[in-house]
């Protein structure tokens, strides 16, 4: 059932502004929500709902006073990779059941200055590094469209949250497409900027020349709400008149209903499509595994082998297997990593932007997943963190078991509103044409 807790965060806002409606109200319809449906989702590792009060009269204060900043009174979850002062932060890791940090993540700190009210901490898969959200330590995030189903991850918990209504906006980290994974298989949005965009002090690394931290939310014009707040950038954009589709890239064929999907995101685009080349599509993501393996083993490197025990079974063993990167592996993926820069430059000389798929495959099982989810799943979202380019996720429908699709536009550096435009643009196409899309 519809409530405020499902209202956009741009509507919230407008309804703020226009005193139809009080911070104090959308935070108990949040509450609610969160005491409805976190039981069953196990989205939060740790809930701040008294804090957030404390920041709902605060907003409702600024409102009556007209001095309101951009997110004031919007809910909004925290992935549980940043730091928050006097909050307990996990990164996922039982390690760090007990850890509560004395400052914010610069991220954070935006946040609470431009008014959010901050409900909890979000579940990730351990020190991010996984597709699934399938905690060994406190748990498995479950999908809100099929609770026997992954998320995705890691940020699987900020996009489970808000596509429950358990929040408006969050923040998610992306090292492969961990926010863009979790965006598509729950039905939401969410923005992988440009490398280096949003300040990632204070958020534990993975792989730090692949990481990103970015915004997430229901939709493409939320996603730009909490872009511009972090950012304190806003900007006019031109329209995209040409969108490139590269069939190099689909090393792993969609499944039939995320093909249909795509098809139809194809036909909604209002602008030329122009069919390029991506050579040495099939270098990048082993490039990638060599890089984000070699840059873990040294961001785990006070911790592991140390307290290996304390590990979960699968981030346990891609740190043992990373041992065998040498430095030459390193320095030859890295090269390989110079030529996806010049491919993505050669493409962006002919389109405005790509559009591609967002994973090949629908979210798995959470008992079981297949042999090859794990490269299915990354195929399309590993290419943008190997060039450091902004790419965002839009909500396109369903598959044929009723299974969130997403896909994603892809821009040059530094094109984050250019691209969420087009993404605006293509949702409400979308949406207009088949209320399963929204």
């Amino acid at each position: 059932m519809s409530s405020l807790a499902d209202l956009s965060a741009v509507e919230m806002r407008a309804r703020f502004l226009a005193r139809e409606l009080s911070p104090v109200e959308v935070l108990d319809a949040t509450e609610a929500r969160i005491a409805e449906r976190e039981p069953e989702l196990n989205a939060f590792i740790t809930l701040t709902l008294d804090a957030a009060r404390d920041q709902a009269r605060a907003a409702e204060r600024a409102y009556r006073d007209g001095t309101a900043e951009a997110l004031a009174g919007i809910p909004v979850a925290v992935k549980d990779l940043f730091d928050t002062a006097g909050v307990r932060t996990t990164y996922g890791s039982v390690i760090f059941d007990d850890h509560v940090p004395d400052q914010d993540a610069d991220a954070v700190r935006i946040l609470k200055q431009a008014g959010a009210m901050i409900v909890g901490k979000t579940l990730t898969h351990e020190f991010a590094w996984g597709i699934t959200s399938a905690n060994p330590h406190f748990g498995p995030c479950r999908n809100p469209h099929d609770t026997e189903r992954v998320p995705g991850g890691s940020s699987g918990g900020s996009a489970a949250a808000l596509a429950a209504g358990m929040c408006a906006l969050a923040l998610g980290s992306d090292t492969g497409g961990s926010i863009r994974i979790p965006a598509a298989f729950c039905g939401v949005s969410g923005l992988k900027p440009t490398y280096g965009r949003i300040s990632m002090r204070g958020v534990f690394p993975l792989a730090p020349s692949l990481d990103h931290a970015g915004p997430m939310a229901r939709t493409p014009a939320d996603v730009r709400l909490l872009y511009d707040a972090l950012t304190q950038q806003r900007a006019e954009v031109q329209p995209a008149t040409r969108i490139a589709l590269c069939p190099d890239l689909h090393l792993h064929a969609p499944d039939p209903g995320i093909q249909r999907a795509f098809d139809a995101a194809v036909a909604a685009l209002d602008a030329d499509l122009v069919e390029l080349n991506f050579p040495g599509a099939e270098r990048i993501h082993p490039a990638f595994q060599r890089i984000q393996a070699a840059e873990a083993r040294h961001s785990h490197r006070s911790l592991f082998p140390a307290h290996a025990d304390r590990y979960g079974a699968d981030v346990k063993m891609r740190l043992e297997r990373a041992r065998d990167v040498s430095l030459d592996d390193y320095v030859t993926a890295t090269a390989a990593r110079a030529a996806v820069h010049s491919t993505f430059a050669a493409l962006f000389e002919h389109a405005d932007m790509l559009l591609t798929p967002i994973a090949a495959t629908a979210p798995a099982p959470i008992a079981q997943q297949p042999p090859d989810f794990r490269e299915r799943v990354l195929t399309y979202t590993v290419p943008q963190d190997m060039a450091g380019l902004p790419a965002v996720a839009v909500p396109a429908g369903v598959d044929d078991d009723g299974l969130p699709v997403g896909v994603q536009l892809t821009g040059p550096a530094g094109g984050e509103h250019r691209v969420l435009a087009a993404a605006e643009a293509l949702y409400a196409a979308l949406t207009a044409a088949s209320p399963s899309a929204r």
